[in-house]
């Protein structure tokens, strides 16, 4: 009888142990296993957007503790390859994929669906000692295909030196996609290892210039742009053929006045109910967008304001 009682309350403590692994945490995996405000998930990042993204995730968490997000930056290319490889289940990067990037995630069952979050641009920055104060669509792309005949703003002639923020970024697709198209990049052109080089070299030489993600100098609050306020200034561009000057701004992006607006994805493969998803609706819903207008971007959608004029004799 007590042998009986031993061996069945010896299987009721395994029974018990075992329902309660399975029903705990012990054994779940927090990237696959989580919800749309719980959990853990990598986001790959085009390092253009990593201070409005890393705002946006600070955000969330702080709204839904029991997430995580963890942000790489990388290029563009290399986020689109974490994707395909299963590194992560979102990116955010400033273009849509390609027929074969497209055509390859079929190869895989996946079904990609960008989401519109914001909108941004590539700034051309220089020097305040550099004595040119626009530059035309034309002129621009004189300068990233080596042909320096330019003139300051007192006529003379002047050659520019042109410098990249990193080696394959999205700035110089872009570029090269839609405003050399088949010119080549000149010899007076340049990569250094980061936006913050970009930053720094054309601050300290002077009939320099870079282009550079809009969204690093967007935010008039953040640190980086009080510290190069004084020293630094961004160049008016004109659209082909016009002899309109814009900067990069939210008017300019809503308008379609500036030449070099791009659009902000974020594109996931997950399904509904994950921590993904959660992450990209937040980003794109009313909060994201409010958090993406106060820190100098055009959020993709805007509330409307309704105004009502009464007037009484």
């Amino acid at each position: 009888m007590m042998r009986n009682f031993i061996k069945y309350n010896g299987l009721f403590v395994f029974i018990s142990a075992f329902f309660f692994f399975s029903c705990s945490n012990y054994f779940k995996n927090d990237y696959n296993d989580n919800s749309p405000t719980s959990g853990k998930l990598k986001v790959y990042i085009d390092e253009g957007l990593k201070h409005h993204i890393k705002n946006q995730a600070y955000t969330f968490e702080s709204i839904y503790p029991n997430a995580n997000i963890y942000l790489y930056s990388s290029s563009e290319n290399d986020a689109i390859q974490k994707l395909y490889n299963d590194s992560c289940e979102l990116i955010v990067i400033s273009r849509v994929l390609n027929k074969n990037e497209i055509k390859s995630f079929a190869s895989k069952n996946y079904t990609i669906i960008p989401t519109p979050i914001a909108k941004s641009g590539i700034a051309i920055i220089t020097s305040k000692k550099t004595p040119i104060n626009k530059l035309s669509f034309e002129e621009a792309v004189r300068v990233l295909n080596g042909q320096n005949n330019l003139f300051d703003s007192l006529g003379n002639p002047i050659s520019l030196s042109v410098v990249f923020d990193s080696p394959n970024s999205s700035v110089i697709h872009y570029l090269q996609d839609s405003a050399l198209k088949n010119l080549k990049i000149g010899s007076n052109c340049a990569v250094l290892n980061s936006t913050l080089e970009s930053i720094n070299y054309v601050v300290h030489h002077k009939n320099s210039i870079a282009f550079i993600d809009f969204a690093w100098l967007s935010d008039s609050d953040d640190s980086i742009f009080k510290a190069n306020e004084s020293v630094l200034k961004i160049l008016p561009l004109s659209k082909k053929n016009s002899r309109y000057y814009e900067k990069p701004n939210q008017s300019s992006f809503k308008l379609n006045t500036y030449p070099f607006t791009r659009t902000i994805y974020a594109i996931k493969k997950t399904g509904e109910f994950t921590l993904a998803k959660g992450f990209e609706t937040f980003m794109a819903g009313p909060k994201g967008q409010l958090t993406f207008l106060k820190q100098g971007l055009l959020p993709n959608k805007q509330n409307e304001r309704s105004i009502k004029i009464i007037i009484e004799p």
